[in-house]
C-alpha cells in the first residue's frame, strides 16, 4: 500500500515537472529588473520634486512647511515672527510683581531695533537641505521617510538682544528687590579716626539670568514666550564678624595720607595731577574677600566714577584716522594727520589703587604715594604715511536721500555721523563697515537720544538717524558699482527710507551696533575716498565716491512693493509710570514686501545682478496708559494707619491754639 502511494506521488510530480528553459529565466530576470526600475525611477522622481522645496512631513513648531519652495518657506516664517512681535514676551515675577509684556521691537521716530531676530536665510536654507545628503536614491528614501514620521523641528538660527531686554527687566523690578548689604564700616571722621561698623542685612532679588535661554526655546519653536522670574533669598557676601577681625588695621589705611594720580600726556607732554584725600578714600572704602580673609579696599563703582567725571575728560583722545577732502574738479582742499586715540584703563588704575591701600596695612616702608593713571591705546585705522600717491582722480558715483521733517536731535546725530565719515579712505580689497565709521553710539560719541517705548515705559535710545546713513551710503556704493557685502533693509517702513526715484520702500539699509551692519568692499585696484555733505537747505544727503574709474558701471531699478500688510489692532500696556488716564502711544506702521535689481556691469565687461528682496514688518498701535498703582491690603492698612497719624498730630497741633 505504501508502495504504491509512493509511485503515484512520483508519478504526479513527473508529469508536473517543468523541463529547464532559458527563456523562462529570462523573462523572471527582465521582470524583475522592471520592477526594480520602476521603483528606482520612483524613488528618484520622487527625490527630484522636493530637490528644492522642503521635504514631505516636515514641520517647524507645528506649522507645517513640507513640500514648500523657498520663497513659501520664507514668506511662513516671516509672518509668523510678525505674529510673534505683535503678542510679545511676557514676563512673569514671584512676589506679587505685575506681569513686563516686552514687545521685540523698539521703534523711534526714525529707527527701529528688533530685540529678537531670526536669520531667516540660514532657517530657509536648512530646511531646503534637511535630510537630503547623499544621492539621489537617498533622497528619495528620505523623502519617504520624513512623509512617514512627521519631524516638528525647531529654528536654529535666533538672535536675543540680551542686554536691552535685560535692561527692561531690571527697570521693572528696580523698586521690588532688595540686594543685601554687607556689612561695612562708616567712617565719620578721618582725623581723628572714628567709624562705625553697620551689620550685614538679608535682602531678595530675582534671578533673570536664563531669561535668553527661554526666549530661543520658545521663538525657536515659533511660540511667544512666557518667561518666569524666581525671586530668590540673597545672602551677603560680609558680616560684621568678618570685618571685626580686621578692624584693628584700619588705622593704617589712613596712616600713609593722600594718593596721587599722574598722567603724562605723550605728545604734549602737559603734565597733571588729581589728589585721592583721606575723606575720598573713608567713602570708597570697603570690604572684600581675598583667599580665605577679608581685606580693606577701594570700591570699584566709587573709583571708577571718579575716573570718568574727573580723570578721563583730559586724558581721553579718539583716535584721528589721516583724512583728505576734494574739490569738485580733483583738488585737495583739506588734509587732517593721523593719530593714536588714548583711554583711561579703569579697571588697570582702580586695581593700583586697591593694591596701593592693601601695601598700607602689610607694611609701613616704601608705601606708594604716585600712581600713574593706566591707558590704553587705540591706533587708527588709516595713518598718515598711507595717504600719499592714492590716485583719488574722478567721482566714481553718488548717493543721495532726504532726511525732511526729522526733529532737531536726529538732524544733529545725521550731521555728526556724516563728519565722522568725510575723508575716509578704503584701501583695494579693503571691507568698509558703516559700524566701525561712525561708533560710539554714545553722548560722549556725539549722539543724542530718541524716545523709544521698551516694555512698560519710555527710554531713551541713543543714535536715531544713522539708518539715513546707512541707506544713503547703500545708494552711493550701488552707484558706484561696488560689490555689497552686508546690507539689511529697515524692520519698518519709514518715510524717510523711501526711495527718491518713486516714494516706495526697498533701498534702505539700516545700521545699529553691534549688528546689523552695513559693509561694501573696494573690489577696485586703486584707493577710493568717501566725501560726504548736508544739504541743510532740501535736507538733501549727498555721499560721494572718488578713485580711479576701471570702467565698470554701477545702477539700481526704482523699487518695487509686491504686497502690503494692514497692522493689527492697538495694543494697550498699562503703567504705573504714567498718570493715571494719561496715554502714550507709538503709532501704527503699514508692512510690505519688496525688491529691487543691483546691476554692475565690472571692466571686463561682466554683468552681475542682485536681487535685493525687504520684509517690512506690520506693528500695530502700542499704548502705554496710566493706571492707579495697587495697593496690598497690608499696605494699605499701613497707609491707613499712618494718615490716621498724620490727622492726630495736626488735631494735637491746632487744638491747643483753638483753645
Amino acid at each position: 500500500m505504501i508502495k504504491k502511494q509512493a509511485k503515484r506521488i512520483t508519478h504526479f510530480f513527473r508529469e508536473k515537472r517543468v523541463p529547464f528553459s532559458w527563456r523562462r529565466i529570462w523573462i523572471v530576470v527582465i521582470t524583475v529588473g522592471i520592477v526594480l526600475g520602476v521603483v528606482l525611477t520612483g524613488f528618484v522622481a520622487y527625490a527630484k520634486t522636493y530637490s528644492q522645496k522642503v521635504l514631505p512631513g516636515v514641520h517647524v513648531g507645528g506649522i507645517p512647511v513640507g513640500g514648500l519652495a523657498e520663497d513659501e518657506v520664507r514668506g511662513v516664517l516671516q509672518q509668523m515672527t510678525d505674529k510673534l512681535i505683535a503678542e510679545g514676551i511676557t514676563f512673569t515675577f514671584d512676589g506679587g510683581l505685575e506681569d513686563l509684556v516686552l514687545y521685540p521691537i523698539l521703534v523711534s521716530e526714525s529707527n527701529s531695533l528688533e530685540l529678537v531676530e531670526i536669520d531667516l536665510d540660514a532657517e530657509v536654507e536648512s530646511l531646503l537641505v534637511y535630510r537630503k545628503g547623499g544621492d539621489i536614491f537617498s533622497q528619495g528614501v528620505a523623502a519617504i521617510a520624513t512623509r512617514l514620521e512627521r519631524p516638528d523641528l525647531a529654528l536654529q538660527h535666533v538672535a536675543v538682544d540680551k542686554r536691552r531686554i535685560e535692561e527692561a527687566i531690571v527697570d521693572h523690578i528696580a523698586n521690588n528687590q532688595q540686594p543685601a548689604q554687607d556689612a561695612a564700616v562708616v567712617i565719620s571722621s578721618v582725623s581723628p579716626l572714628s567709624y562705625e561698623i553697620l551689620d550685614a542685612v538679608e535682602g531678595s532679588t530675582y534671578q533673570y539670568e536664563a531669561f535668553v535661554d527661554d526666549i530661543v526655546a520658545a521663538w525657536s519653536r515659533l511660540t511667544a514666550p512666557t518667561v518666569s522670574i524666581v525671586r530668590v533669598v540673597e545672602t551677603p557676601t560680609v558680616t560684621k564678624a568678618d570685618i571685626e577681625q580686621i578692624i584693628d588695621t584700619l588705622p593704617s589705611v589712613f596712616a600713609g595720607g593722600s594718593l596721587t594720580l599722574e598722567h603724562t600726556d605723550s605728545v604734549t607732554r602737559q603734565k597733571r595731577s588729581w589728589f585721592i584725600t583721606g575723606e575720598m578714600i573713608a567713602n570708597w572704602l570697603t570690604v572684600h574677600p581675598e583667599g580665605d580673609a577679608f581685606v580693606f579696599g577701594i570700591d570699584s563703582s566709587s573709583t571708577y566714577g571718579f575716573l570718568e567725571d574727573t580723570v578721563a575728560p583730559l586724558v581721553n583722545k579718539d583716535a584721528r584716522d589721516a583724512k583728505f577732502s576734494v574739490n569738485t574738479v580733483g583738488r585737495v582742499t583739506e588734509f587732517q594727520g593721523s593719530r593714536p586715540g588714548v583711554a583711561v584703563d579703569r579697571a588697570q588704575t582702580h586695581r593700583l589703587i586697591d593694591e596701593a591701600i592693601g601695601q598700607r596695612v602689610d607694611h609701613d616702608e616704601g608705601l606708594t604715594k604716585v600712581i600713574t593713571v593706566a591707558v590704553s591705546t587705540v591706533e587708527p585705522q588709516r595713518k598718515t604715511g598711507d595717504v600719499n600717491d592714492l590716485g583719488i582722480i574722478e567721482v566714481l558715483g553718488v548717493g543721495t536721500s532726504d532726511f525732511s521733517g526729522s526733529p532737531t536731535n536726529r538732524v544733529k546725530n545725521i550731521a555728526n555721523a556724516v563728519r565722522k565719515l568725510n575723508g575716509v579712505i578704503i584701501k583695494p580689497g579693503e571691507e568698509f563697515s558703516a559700524i566701525d565709521y561712525t561708533q560710539p553710539y554714545t553722548i560722549e560719541g556725539g549722539y543724542l537720544p530718541e524716545l523709544v517705548i521698551k516694555g512698560d515705559e519710555i527710554k531713551p535710545e541713543i543714535g536715531g538717524g544713522l539708518c539715513q546713513v546707512g541707506t544713503t551710503l547703500f545708494r552711493m556704493a550701488m552707484n558706484s558699482g561696488l560689490e555689497i557685502t552686508q546690507r539689511r533693509n529697515h524692520s519698518l517702513v519709514v518715510g524717510y527710507y523711501n526711495d527718491p526715484s518713486n516714494g516706495l520702500p526697498g533701498t534702505d539699509a539700516t545700521i545699529y551696533d553691534p549688528q546689523p551692519d552695513f559693509k561694501f568692499r573696494n573690489d577696485t585696484d586703486n584707493n577710493i575716498l568717501i566725501q560726504t555733505d548736508v544739504d541743510y537747505a532740501r535736507s538733501h544727503l549727498i555721499f560721494t565716491i572718488w578713485g580711479t574709474n576701471d570702467g565698470r558701471v554701477g545702477s539700481y531699478t526704482a523699487p518695487v512693493v509686491h504686497q502690503w500688510f494692514t497692522p493689527g489692532p492697538t495694543k494697550e500696556v498699562e503703567t504705573t509710570k504714567l498718570a493715571p488716564g494719561e496715554r502714550t502711544c507709538q503709532h501704527a506702521y503699514t508692512g510690505a514686501d519688496a525688491s529691487f535689481t543691483y546691476t554692475r556691469t565690472l571692466a571686463n565687461g561682466e554683468a552681475e545682478e542682485t536681487v535685493f528682496e525687504s520684509h517690512y514688518r506690520p506693528l500695530p498701535e502700542i499704548c502705554l496708559v496710566g493706571v492707579e498703582e495697587e495697593i496690598e491690603a497690608g499696605e494699605a492698612e499701613d497707609a491707613g494707619e499712618a494718615q490716621e497719624a498724620e490727622e492726630r498730630d495736626e488735631e494735637e497741633f491746632v487744638n491747643p491754639i483753638e483753645g
